[in-house]
């Protein structure tokens, strides 16, 4: 019960800050999410702004994280892989017109970049190998062999860091 006091009185003195700041909160776009195991019971939280309940939600994209109430980065991996799948397109096709340094190029700035980012919170993910695979997949791609053949020397060769080693480096 002193949870739900304190919160509901920040909400409120959160919402005294942005009336005396002439700023507003948009409500059909604020939303909060309660971190939970799997084995809590979801008990029920009513949060309130200016007399208006808040949504709960289990999932929420934060600074381009999709992350959902078990911390299981999911939704993130689905998000990535998407991402992920366009920028496999794009490269495929840009191909026969550059040459391999201007590849690795593209490939850093479009593929490598998505990857990087956040890596420190779903790295460690057990779905992550789903992100790993797009990683060979988009390797075959730049050096032109195919699906079957094996990555890890192309890795050296292209002097490539594999979806591990980006995580632990």
């Amino acid at each position: 019960m002193e949870f739900y006091n304190t919160i509901n009185t920040v909400f409120q003195t959160s919402s005294n800050w942005f009336r005396n700041t002439l700023l507003s909160l948009n409500l059909t776009k604020t939303h909060f999410i309660r971190f939970v195991t799997k084995n809590d019971n979801h008990n029920e939280i009513n949060i309130k702004y200016d007399n208006k309940l808040l949504r709960a939600t289990n999932t929420t994209k934060f600074l381009d994280l999709a992350v959902n109430c078990l911390l299981t980065w999911t939704n993130h991996i689905n998000y990535l892989t998407k991402k992920l799948s366009k920028t496999c397109y794009v490269i495929r096709n840009i191909k026969p017109h550059l040459s391999m340094s201007s590849l690795k190029m593209v490939y850093h700035s479009l593929f490598h970049s998505i990857t990087s980012y956040g890596i420190l919170f779903w790295g460690n993910s057990p779905h992550s190998p789903i992100i790993f695979k797009m990683q060979k997949r988009v390797l075959r791609i730049l050096v032109g062999v195919g699906y079957r053949d094996s990555c890890r020397e192309l890795f050296k060769e292209q002097k490539i860091l594999t979806l591990t080693s980006q995580y632990i480096f």
